[in-house]
């Protein structure tokens, strides 16, 4: 008789098939330690807050944040953090019910770990670039001085350099860092250094990095600034003119910044060389405050770049300069284009602040959070400017034909100073669309800090603070005087503009917390988080569970879900593949599940027994699956070979 194997296909019932529904606060998962960034007020580079979320293929969800030391918990379980006086980085994933998956610390004895962005691709793998800097020396005790870990068993080695050696290479000196984690486990995959494999000197260790943007077909595409020497193993060779002043901290003559292309198993494409870039100055995105934007148009082949030249809310600006023209403004983007090596300016813009005389504006802190693109190349942008006019502040600049391009920004305040977040559509060519802020007449007060957007079909999802009372249409957000910033989700429509709903996060009365980061899942629903400082969703009706921080007087990081509908219901068909043999074993299984075939298998996933994917993973070697950290329960296992595909029923004991 032939035995006919069979493997479990997931349907999913698309929301997209049923009837419109209704946006809702679906759950809430706080974290955070005791502890916060020296100096009093809320340190947006240094302090707890969710720094970027992305959700894959599965309704997974991974968020990025630091953890400070002291009661440092996810949802109230204890998590572990490297160092026990200063800050990691800190990555999680939940599930579509917001249940934890894994939870990893990154950094090691100083808070200089800085990472902004994350990405992931269909295969299991999410990315983030690190910029650190590794303070463990063979001389001391590793105790005493950890070195960076980037799980538990990939850990940076110490350096046997001394401090007051400058010139000596080594792998332990390195600070940038291009890194890919297994999206089941939250293990590291592969670190690669954006410097060279075997190290730099301690003259050469500091750079910009986490400028970059994974393409369609996972190709990494990244600016990094280099300071003089040789890196990437001498594709790269920097003058001596670009050095690191150690007395006065800074860089004399800025870096030397190269767009560089990865594939996604870390190795730099050998299609193209490192392209240097026609940049003077500093952008400063990696490590000094995240707020640059990157990405890559496949159709047009047009680079856009978009951001601040200052790091944090202050009157500090780095200048940048590009094919030899200055950027004015604190707020700018840019378009620029690849040729043979040869680099092209398209269009750039700035926005402008005046005051009232007329006069450009020395400290006018516009800034641009996000930038995105459709699939028709029409670009969406999300920031802040101020208004001081008359005259209006302007978006404005230089096109690729030698004209000009100007928009008059509108003035929600006659009298001049409202701080006013905002998100525009503009085209290819850098030509605004649509321009859409709050109709409010008054000022919004204390800026959002990172105001970001992401694509949801045919609207767009803006997160950001209300300081005081806002309208957007015919939508509005209530804050009563004095009650310190509120958490709000506002959707618009892609196409014009216009407000199609508006969501609010209650918290207790004084207290600042903000949404700062968003994503959007397969089903439409959007996964958000911020940071805030005593409660949230106090209110009754809101259908969460109230959240509180844990004896933190500084801010602590949440993530949450607003949903039109629960996640996926997943049925199991039985289809018949290839005939082969494929035992399971043990079953039940405690630690260690093996696969017993003659086939060669190439991927598996572990399913729970209502269709939602608890881990995935490739076969390196022996077909054997780790159960260990899977909770006891019945499940399905996929296996994956070359031509076929087929699951076992197991039960984890």
């Amino acid at each position: 008789m032939k035995k006919i194997l069979y493997f479990f296909t997931i349907f999913i019932f698309l929301p997209a098939l049923l009837p419109a529904q209704t946006y809702n606060w679906q759950w809430a998962v706080p974290g955070g330690g005791d502890s916060g960034a020296s100096g009093s007020g809320f340190n947006e580079i240094q302090d707890e807050m969710i720094r970027d979320v992305v959700v894959d293929q599965y309704n997974n969800s991974y968020y990025l944040t630091k953890i400070y030391p002291g009661n440092q918990n996810l949802n109230g379980v204890p998590v572990s953090i490297n160092s026990a006086n200063f800050s990691d980085l800190f990555l999680f994933s939940l599930d579509c019910d917001g249940n934890t998956r894994w939870t990893r610390t990154i950094g090691g004895y100083n808070e200089n770990e800085q990472s902004w962005k994350l990405s992931v691709d269909n295969d299991g793998g999410l990315y983030m670039m690190a910029n650190v800097s590794n303070a463990s020396q063979i001389s001391v005790s590793p105790q005493q001085y950890p070195p960076i870990k980037w799980d538990e068993s990939n850990i940076m080695p110490q350096t046997t350099v001394a401090y007051d050696n400058y010139t000596t290479p080594d792998p332990s000196l390195n600070t940038m860092f291009l890194l890919k984690y297994d999206t089941s486990t939250g293990l590291l995959e592969w670190a690669k250094p954006l410097q060279n494999d075997t190290g730099v000197t301690r003259n050469e260790r500091r750079g910009d990095n986490d400028i970059w943007y994974m393409d369609s077909s996972n190709t990494i595409h990244a600016i990094v600034g280099f300071l003089s020497g040789s890196h990437l193993n001498n594709l790269i060779n920097v003058p001596p003119s670009y050095y690191f002043d150690p007395n006065t901290n800074t860089y004399p003559n800025g870096l030397q910044y190269y767009l560089l292309k990865y594939n996604k198993v870390g190795d730099q494409m050998v299609l193209q060389n490192p392209i240097l870039l026609p940049i003077s100055g500093q952008i400063a995105a990696g490590w000094l405050g995240g707020k640059l934007q990157f990405l890559y148009d496949e159709n047009l082949q047009h680079y856009y770049l978009a951001g601040s030249k200052g790091y944090t809310d202050s009157n500090y600006y780095y200048p940048f300069t590009f094919n030899g023209i200055p950027f004015s403004n604190d707020g700018y983007m840019l378009s620029f284009s690849v040729n043979n090596g040869n680099v092209t300016e398209n269009w750039r813009r700035e926005l402008t602040t005046y005051n009232m005389g007329g006069i450009l504006m020395a400290d006018p802190q516009e800034k641009i959070y996000s930038l995105l693109k459709d699939d028709g190349g029409f670009l969406y942008l999300s920031g802040r400017y101020s208004t001081y006019g008359p005259p209006l502040a302007t978006f404005s600049g230089n096109n690729s034909d030698g004209t000009t391009y100007s928009y008059n920004l509108p003035s929600q305040n006659p009298n001049g100073g409202a701080h006013i977040n905002f998100v525009m559509k503009l085209n290819s060519m850098g030509n605004i669309q649509w321009f859409k802020t709050t109709s409010t007449t008054t000022s919004e007060g204390t800026p959002s800090y990172r105001s970001r957007i992401a694509l949801n079909g045919n609207e767009i999802g803006f997160v950001k603070a209300a300081w005081l009372s806002e309208s957007w249409d015919n939508f509005s957000v209530n804050v009563p005087a004095n009650n310190g910033r509120n958490s709000v989700l506002v959707r618009l429509n892609k196409d014009t503009g216009n407000t199609v709903g508006l969501h609010t996060i209650s918290s207790d009365f004084g207290s600042d917390d903000e949404l700062t980061s968003i994503a959007v899942d397969q089903d439409g629903n959007y996964v958000v988080g911020g940071y805030f400082q005593s409660q949230l969703f106090t209110d009754p009706n809101d259908g969460v569970p109230t959240v509180h921080y844990i004896n933190s007087p500084e801010t602590q990081f949440f993530a949450a879900k607003l949903a039109k509908s629960a996640c996926s219901q997943m049925n199991t068909a039985e289809t018949p593949v290839k005939q082969t043999d494929v035992v399971f074993y043990p079953n039940p299984v405690s630690d260690v599940l093996h696969i017993k075939t003659k086939e060669k298998l190439t991927s598996y996933e572990v399913i729970t027994a209502d269709g939602r994917l608890m881990k995935q993973g490739k076969f390196t070697g022996n077909f054997t699956i780790d159960m260990s950290g899977v909770a006891s329960g019945v499940y399905y296992v996929k296996v994956q070979g070359e031509n076929f595909a087929t699951a076992g029923k197991i039960v984890k004991k």
